[in-house]
């Protein structure tokens, strides 16, 4: 953590308006030169600030496991999980992948010269061959596609509307195997924001609803949160569409009987 920290700093000068995307050099010039012994120190500097925010923190003794899986194939033991806490991707076309290029980048990742990792994630900005839903989709979720598909700018029944479609199959996929490894009454508690495609609303969260709900899970609760500022009106060309309030959300579900 420490080096992902210390790289970010350093690299602050590859940030454009957009926070989310990272430049590259593309001249010899554009190079960062950064001596072994300005390194050294930052990275003490940035341990010792992980050390004192670390120390802040009571310690449990419960037992914990990290896995690293995808989100639609868990290797865990069908209705074995008691509670779910997940923020899935948002539908809002902010590539992960490069948001992330360089802590990727210290790990070994090059995620603009080998595009594997980049294009498996939820919610990419790049498409895959195949990209169906295995159990099919909600109303709301093919509604959103067809007034994606159906919208006047550019590429929006081609690109857009598959790369729309891709994210709702991977959503899709999620909450099928949410619902596999899930306890009956357990617990799903899900964060999530509204969007928009141009001016079209993105309503994610009722679009979540409604797929959880498919799956067998019954709604406990839906509490909204205004957000006053969102990273996809960075993009100026977006902003040529008039949009309204969106909204983040929590829901909370609990398994039923009919699973």
């Amino acid at each position: 953590m420490a080096i992902f920290r210390a790289v970010r700093s350093l690299t602050k000068s590859f940030e454009g308006s957009n926070p989310t995307w990272v430049k590259r050099a593309k001249e010899p010039d554009q190079l960062l030169n950064v001596t072994r012994s300005k390194m050294d120190e930052m990275f003490q500097a940035e341990q010792l600030f992980l050390k004192y925010r670390l120390g802040a923190i009571h310690r449990t003794t419960a037992p914990v496991s990290l896995v690293t899986a995808d989100s639609a194939a868990l290797p865990v033991s069908s209705r074995s999980v008691d509670v779910i806490v997940t923020s899935p991707p948002y539908l809002t076309r902010i590539d992960y992948a490069v948001a992330y290029a360089r802590e990727l980048a210290v790990l070994g990742i090059d995620v603009f010269s080998e595009k594997k990792l980049r294009k498996a994630l939820m919610g990419t900005t790049l498409t895959r061959a195949s990209s169906s839903s295995r159990n099919g989709l909600g109303s709301k979720a093919n509604d959103l596609l067809l007034e994606i598909s159906r919208h006047e700018s550019k590429a929006s029944s081609s690109y857009y509307m598959k790369q729309a479609n891709q994210y709702l199959a991977d959503l899709n996929a999620g909450m099928l195997e949410a619902a596999r490894v899930s306890k009956h009454s357990a617990e799903m508690h899900l964060v999530v924001q509204d969007s928009y495609y141009k001016d079209v609303l993105v309503p994610l969260a009722e679009i979540c609803i409604e797929e959880a709900q498919r799956q067998g899970w019954e709604l406990q609760a839906h509490e909204e949160f205004p957000v006053r500022r969102l990273l996809t009106a960075l993009n100026t060309s977006a902003q040529a569409y008039k949009k309204g309030d969106v909204s983040e959300s929590v829901i909370t579900f609990v398994k039923g009987k009919h699973d």
